[in-house]
């Protein structure tokens, strides 16, 4: 634009005047008409139109006929049935057997299962009954208390007198227990049982059943006055016990049983 004119002069507008209206030109028709469907060009180039079968030459119905017999001629393969996978079924191991003498714990308390206490006796001889064994000990007790009556008459008829006093007592004490430990002592040297056992039928045997060594012997001698000197609850104590032994029989290994048996 030139300088010194103004836009009104460079493009006239008249006041109320509608736009100028542009005129287009009438498209032409194509000359080259449209290929019909049936001469539709094809897509691909073929090398070989020979071997090509027009779709207008299966119209017969004689050529479709022939078409459907060479099908039918024809033998398909048939179809490998897919290998079917083969299960196998695991067998279930055998439960191993419990051992004989292994015990089982019950807790639904259908089977008790309680332990049948262990005795110390391994023979089969059978523990005196307690009634024999205190006549077989009234018998020997009878047989100590004889010379220590004995003695003590002679010494009142020589013109003694008993004093008991703390001087005294301990020298008492001593002669009354000097018969029944010789005469206890007596029977344990000779390895032999004493009278009161003989005349209940009694005899003296280990827990093998055989007859007790002589250090046994000595044992059971020792372990009888620790029976009676503890109150005499080592003698009830056969009442309680599983075996009916007393102390004295446990400390030796030792019990009374029937002779004969």
């Amino acid at each position: 634009m030139r300088e010194g004119r103004s836009g009104a002069e460079s493009f006239p507008v008249q006041g109320g005047a509608a736009a100028p209206a542009y005129d287009f030109e009438p498209e032409v028709a194509s000359a080259a008409p449209v290929a019909s469907a049936k001469e539709q060009q094809a897509l691909f180039h073929n090398p070989n139109p020979a071997r090509v079968i027009s779709f207008e030459s299966l119209r017969s119905p004689s050529e479709q006929r022939s078409i459907r017999e060479r099908g039918a001629e024809m033998q398909r393969p048939r179809p490998e049935p897919a290998p079917q996978a083969k299960v196998e079924l695991k067998r279930a191991k055998p439960r191993k057997k419990a051992a004989e003498n292994q015990q089982r714990l019950d807790f639904l308390g259908v089977e008790d299962v309680v332990s049948a206490p262990q005795s110390h006796i391994i023979c089969d001889a059978p523990v005196a009954p307690a009634t024999m064994r205190v006549e077989a000990a009234l018998i020997d007790g009878a047989i100590m208390l004889g010379p220590v009556v004995l003695g003590l008459a002679i010494f009142l008829y020589e013109g003694g007198h008993i004093v008991m006093n703390k001087g005294t007592a301990p020298f008492w004490a001593a002669v009354l227990f000097t018969v029944p430990i010789l005469y206890k002592l007596l029977w344990s040297w000779a390895g032999r049982d004493s009278v009161g056992l003989s005349t209940m039928g009694l005899r003296l045997v280990d827990f093998d059943g055989n007859p007790p060594s002589r250090e046994r012997r000595y044992q059971r001698s020792l372990a009888s006055f620790i029976s009676l000197l503890a109150a005499g609850i080592g003698l009830v104590w056969a009442l309680v016990d599983e075996d009916a032994l007393t102390w004295h029989d446990h400390m030796s290994s030792t019990f009374p049983t029937i002779a004969g048996q």
